[in-house]
C-alpha cells in the first residue's frame, strides 16, 4: 500500500481511468489536507494554552476542593508511582538529569524509581550503584534490575527490559513488600526523560479523579527539546514538528490516541495484560493494542498537557553520524507497522473489545505507517509531476484537474526546460523559473496550507528552551532559513527510514534494536573524551610488548 500511494503519482497519469481516479483521489487528499493543516494549527494553539494552564495549577488544592464533596474519596497520599527508566549503555550524567527532575517532583516521597539496567553491559553495576546512592533517600524507593541478555522468545529493546523489571518490581513491592497494586501507576519513559516539576502532581490528581482508573493510560505532551539547539539545523524541523504534532494530536477530538514514548498506567491493568510483550520492538504502541483487545471498550488514553523533555539524537563524531543516528532511530520508529498484522489479526477474532473500536484502531495503525511513506510523494510532488507529465509528455490527466486558473506571486518553476541552456536566463514559461506560479485547484489548495505552515513555524519556537549564549546570530537565522529545504529533510529522515523498515518487514528480515546516542554537547564531548582515553590507555598497554624503536613510534602516534 505504501509503494502503490507513493508511486503512483508517476504511474497513473498515463492512462485515462487511473488518471481520473488520481485527479479525484488528490483532490480529496488536498481537501483533507488545508482541513488538516488548519485544525493542527488551532490544535496546538490550544494545547500549548492548556500546558500553561496546567504548569500553574495547584493540583493538591484542586483535589482538596474536589474531594471535599465526595466521603470515599482517597486521601491524596494515597497513589504510589512507580517510574521504570529502562537504558543500556547510556550517559550516566544523563540518567542523573532524569533522576534529578524526578526528584524535584513536589510529591517525590510518592515515587518509587526502577533503573532497569541490562545485564550484558558490563558497566551496569557500577552505574546503578553510584545512581542510588547518590538518590537515596529522595523517593520512597530507588532499585535497580538486570535484564539478562538471550532469554528464549525475546528480542532486545525497551519493551523486553522492562516487562523484566516491572515483574520484579511486582515481587520486591507486592509480593514480599505487602504493597497494594491497586495504589501503583507504571510510567514507562525513556532513559534521556526529564519531568516537568508539576508532572506527578498532575499525574496524582488524575488518577484519584479519574471515572476508570484502572483502564486509563496517561500521556504528557513530549517535545524533543533537552538538546535541541546542540543537534545539526536541518533535523530541528523533524524534530521540533514531532512535539507540535503530538501536542495537536492530543488536543484533536476526533484523532485516535495512543501512548507514545513516555506515559503511564494503572500497575493493575499492566498486570492484568502480563505487561509489554518481549518480541516486540515498538513496545508504546502495541502495549496499548494489547491493552485494548484484551480488556475492552473501557480502555482510553487521558491527556496530560504537562511537558516532558526528550533529547534529540546526538551522536559523537559530528554532523555526520548525527544524521545516520537520526536516520537508524527513524527507522526504528517505522518499525511499528509490524503492529499492523497484529491489530488485523485481533480485528478478525473474537475479544471484549467492539467491533467498531477493532476496525478503528487497525484503519488509525494502517493508515499513520502507509502515509509515512506515501504523504512526502503525495504532497511534495502530487501536482508537480502529474501536471509536467500532462503538459509536456502527452499524460492523460483530466483537464479540469490541469486547467491553471490561479495566478498568485513566488518561483513558477519549469524544470523540463533545463535541457534548453540558453533558455535558463528567461524569467518567463520559456525559462527554467519565473516571477509567477500558475496554480490549479489541487495547488491553490496547498498554497492556502502557507499560513498554518507559518503558525507551526512560530509555535515550535516557542517550545524551545532560551536560546544559549553559544548560538550564534547565524545559528539562529539557520533555524528558519531550514524551513524552505523541508521537503528535501522530511525525505531523508521520516519518508526513507519508513519505506526502509517496511521494506525489510515485507522481505521477512528482522531489525536490530539500536539504542539511539543522546545527550547534550557536554555529555557527548565528556564520552568522546573517555574513549580517546580508553584507547590511547589500550595502546599504552600494548606498547610494552613491542621492541624499543617500534614502542617510540607507536607513543608517538598516539
Amino acid at each position: 500500500m505504501s509503494v502503490a500511494l507513493a508511486s503512483s503519482v508517476f504511474w497513473a497519469p498515463w492512462t485515462q481511468t487511473t488518471a481520473a481516479i488520481l485527479a479525484v483521489s488528490l483532490t480529496v487528499f488536498f481537501i483533507y489536507w488545508v482541513i488538516r493543516s488548519y485544525a493542527v494549527g488551532v490544535a496546538v494553539w490550544v494545547g500549548l494554552r492548556r500546558i500553561r494552564e496546567w504548569t500553574a495549577t495547584d493540583w493538591h488544592g484542586k483535589y482538596e476542593a474536589w474531594s471535599r464533596s465526595r466521603t470515599d474519596a482517597p486521601a491524596w497520599d494515597w497513589p504510589c508511582h512507580l517510574v521504570i527508566v529502562p537504558n543500556y549503555k547510556e550517559h550516566e550524567e544523563g540518567l542523573a538529569r532524569t533522576l534529578r527532575s524526578l526528584a524535584t517532583q513536589a510529591n517525590a516521597r510518592q515515587v518509587v524509581v526502577a533503573l532497569a539496567m541490562e545485564a550484558r553491559e558490563a558497566e551496569a553495576p557500577g552505574k546503578a550503584e553510584r545512581l542510588i546512592a547518590q538518590f537515596q533517600g529522595a523517593f520512597a524507593g530507588i532499585y535497580a534490575t538486570f535484564h539478562p541478555a538471550g532469554l528464549p522468545g525475546e528480542l532486545a529493546g525497551k519493551g523486553s527490559n522492562e516487562a523484566w523489571a516491572a515483574r520484579e518490581m511486582y515481587t520486591r513491592l507486592i509480593e514480599d513488600g505487602g504493597g497494594d497494586l491497586g495504589r501503583y501507576t507504571v510510567t514507562s519513559c525513556d532513559a534521556d526523560a526529564v519531568f516537568h516539576p508539576r508532572h506527578f502532581v498532575a499525574l496524582n490528581y488524575r488518577f484519584l479523579t479519574a471515572a476508570d482508573r484502572y483502564r486509563t493510560f496517561w500521556q504528557p505532551t513530549i517535545f524533543n527539546s533537552n538538546n535541541i539547539w546542540d543537534i545539526p539545523a536541518p533535523l530541528r524541523i523533524p524534530d521540533g514538528l514531532s512535539g507540535i504534532n503530538r501536542t495537536a494530536n492530543l488536543v484533536l477530538p476526533f484523532a485516535v490516541k495512543f501512548p507514545t514514548s513516555c506515559y503511564s498506567l494503572s500497575w493493575s491493568m499492566l498486570h492484568e495484560i502480563d505487561y509489554w510483550d518481549e518480541e516486540v520492538i515498538p513496545e508504546d504502541w502495541h502495549v496499548y493494542l494489547k491493552a485494548c483487545f484484551t480488556l475492552g471498550d473501557r480502555v482510553n488514553v487521558d491527556p496530560i498537557y504537562i511537558p516532558l523533555g526528550n533529547d534529540c539524537v546526538l551522536a559523537p563524531g559530528g554532523t555526520w553520524a548525527t544524521l545516520k543516528a537520526h536516520y537508524e532511530q527513524s527507522k526504528r520508529h517505522a518499525w511499528g507497522a509490524s503492529d499492523i498484522t497484529y491489530a488485523w489479526n485481533a480485528t478478525f477474532r473474537r475479544g471484549p473489545l467492539s467491533v467498531g473500536r477493532r476496525l478503528l484502531l487497525a484503519l488509525a495503525l494502517t493508515k499513520t505507517h502507509v502515509f509515512w511513506v506515501a504523504q512526502w510523494y503525495i504532497v511534495t510532488l502530487g501536482i508537480l509531476v502529474p501536471a509536467k507529465m500532462s503538459g509536456t509528455f502527452g499524460a492523460s490527466m483530466p483537464l479540469w484537474w490541469t486547467h491553471k486558473a490561479f495566478k498568485v506571486p513566488g518561483p513558477g518553476w519549469h524544470p523540463e526546460n533545463v535541457v534548453h541552456v540558453d533558455k535558463w536566463l528567461a524569467f518567463d514559461k520559456s525559462g527554467v523559473v519565473e516571477p509567477n506560479m500558475w496554480l490549479n485547484f489541487n495547488g491553490l489548495l496547498i498554497a492556502i496550507c502557507l499560513l498554518p505552515l507559518i503558525a507551526l513555524i512560530v509555535f515550535e519556537t516557542r517550545t524551545r528552551p532560551p536560546k544559549p549564549d553559544w548560538v550564534t546570530g547565524w545559528g539562529l537565522l539557520r533555524q528558519y532559513v531550514m524551513w524552505p529545504a523541508m521537503g528535501v529533510i522530511t525525505f531523508f529522515w521520516a519518508s526513507m527510514p519508513a519505506l526502509h523498515a517496511q521494506w525489510r518487514l515485507a522481505a521477512g528480515k528482522g531489525l536490530i534494536y539500536k539504542v539511539a546516542e543522546k545527550g547534550t554537547r557536554q555529555m557527548v564531548a565528556a564520552a568522546e573524551a573517555a574513549h580517546h582515553l580508553a584507547t590511547a590507555s589500550h595502546e599504552n598497554v600494548h606498547v610494552r610488548h613491542l621492541e624499543p624503536a617500534e614502542a617510540m613510534v607507536v607513543e608517538a602516534r598516539s
